[in-house]
């Protein structure tokens, strides 16, 4: 189960990379709408652009919270798997 739920997280952090290295930020949101408003909503900046400790955080949001989101996604699905399977 532990190496499962590895896997789930390395996914969901592998996607949300590569949907950052693409540079697709609709995607972020449809993949990642929790995580996105969750990222909006930590990282503020002021002034005429965002610092890039900033871009960071904000990226490291989405990674983190796509991470989460597979992982709770697979305990779902596995919990539903062994209910049905009794």
């Amino acid at each position: 189960m532990r190496k499962w739920l590895l896997v789930l997280g390395l996914a969901g952090a592998a996607w949300m990379t590569f949907v950052l290295y693409i540079g697709s930020l609709r995607l972020a949101i449809i993949s990642n709408y929790p995580g996105f408003f969750l990222a909006r909503w930590c990282v503020h900046y002021s002034g005429i652009a965002p610092s890039l400790w900033t871009l960071w955080m904000f990226n490291g949001l989405l990674v983190l919270m796509s991470s989460l989101e597979w992982v709770i996604v697979g305990l779902i699905a596995w919990g539903a798997a062994r209910r049905f399977s009794k």
